[in-house]
């Protein structure tokens, strides 16, 4: 069946670029939004930061590089004015003798994978300092191709395109088939139908009966917005410890995140201000003591996150059927229960900004009967369905796109 058609739930991140990769292919997209305006939970900080948070040499870290370079040439292609996208670099520092240890790894990791053209490389306390153009404690990693956008812009350009219609206020609460079509129905009890239906409504998705066995989590993240000091608007590249600090934009450094699983609770703490000062003091004493009494205001946010920490992305499953009738271990991708044309795309934790782009675009491959621009592998880790299938002890069919 060609899609002509289709839905996605949720206008975050994931959700807005799902439906502008859907409607670039010619799909008449609505874009359903529960909240009065589009990026009004974790994707409405004030900027976002765009780097890679590499570990090693795993899937997790290919992932993150490949998503990474993805992001920023999407950004660059849109384009985005010079007040809401800036690739000014990135330091992420080794502030302890563990964090210089993986910075010095995937540095080496780097240098060996020329392919992947990421110009990155380690610097001393003092070229840190140069680049940073303010006193830096530490040696650190710089990547030169990092960089910060700005949401609300970006989601507002994304949706846009002529074939994206944005529907807000309205919340869904149920997905049926038709067998040609599916249907949301909203709250009011108003349904509305597509050829396909994506949801990409983060930690809300788990109301849906079809996404439950999804294993995602909330996590709280508080950030703090700090008013920039004659000093500090020196700063002209992020910094990277536990957390980020922002160069000042429009005159304010955003500096964070918390990370509070089992945490809901929105309201701004205090104590979660005194932790991203700590987090900053390990990458500038001297811009702590010049910004901790600057605290302007603080902002709570619930991601979403795999147990894995992949994202999630894909085709659904009928997890009842699988679960009433598991298949065998050696049974055929193609004859399981799978829920055609409904598809899920979350699970971005902390970097949505990073990550959602590339996955959005190999969603819409699939779905558009295209050749994803990834290997199997990687495809498979982000099978949405792997958690459940692992459970049954199906880890083949757990690791299949």
């Amino acid at each position: 069946m060609t899609t002509k058609t289709a839905i996605v739930i949720g206008g975050g991140i994931a959700g807005c670029c799902t439906a502008y990769a859907l409607a670039q292919r010619g799909i008449n997209v609505t874009l359903i939004e529960q909240h009065e305006n589009i990026g009004l939970e974790a994707s409405g900080n004030p900027c976002a930061m765009l780097y890679p948070r590499v570990s090693g040499n795993d899937a997790l870290s290919t992932f993150a590089l490949a998503a990474f370079l993805y992001s920023l040439d999407f950004y660059q292609s849109l384009p985005l004015p010079a007040a809401a996208f800036n690739a000014c670099g990135m330091l992420q520092t080794g502030y302890n003798a563990r964090e210089f240890a993986r910075i010095s790894k995937v540095a080496a990791i780097l240098r060996e994978n020329s392919a992947l053209n990421i110009a990155a490389k380690l610097v001393n306390p003092i070229e840190a300092s140069q680049i940073a153009r303010v006193s830096i404690n530490h040696s650190g990693l710089y990547f030169p191709q990092a960089g910060w956008v700005k949401p609300s812009v970006l989601l507002a350009r994304l949706t846009q395109h002529p074939q994206i219609s944005v529907l807000t206020s309205c919340r869904i609460t149920a997905l049926s088939n038709t067998g040609t079509l599916w249907q949301a129905t909203d709250m009011q009890q108003n349904t509305h139908a597509a050829d396909i239906v994506v949801i990409a409504s983060a930690n809300d998705a788990k109301h849906l009966p079809q996404c439950q066995h999804t294993s995602t989590q909330p996590v709280r993240g508080q950030i703090t917005l700090l008013a920039a000091s004659e000093n500090s608007r020196a700063l002209n590249t992020i910094l990277c410890s536990d957390g980020y600090f922002s160069p000042p934009i429009d005159g304010v450094h955003s500096l964070g995140a918390t990370f509070e699983a089992g945490q809901s609770d929105l309201s701004i703490r205090q104590a979660d201000h005194q932790k991203n000062l700590s987090a900053l003091n390990t990458l500038s004493s001297t811009l702590l003591d010049d910004l901790e009494s600057r605290i302007l205001a603080g902002r709570a946010s619930l991601r979403c996150v795999s147990a894995d920490y992949f994202p999630i992305l894909g085709k659904l499953l009928d997890a009842n059927t699988v679960l009433q009738r598991p298949p065998r271990p050696n049974a055929d991708r193609n004859s399981l229960p799978w829920l055609d044309g409904l598809y899920i795309n979350t699970g971005h934790g902390s970097k949505g900004f990073t990550s959602a782009p590339w996955c959005a675009e190999l969603l819409a491959q699939t779905i558009c009967g295209e050749t994803p621009n990834v290997n199997d592998a990687l495809l498979g880790a982000m099978n949405p369905n792997r958690f459940l299938l692992k459970k049954l002890g199906l880890k083949r069919l757990a690791k299949m796109a």
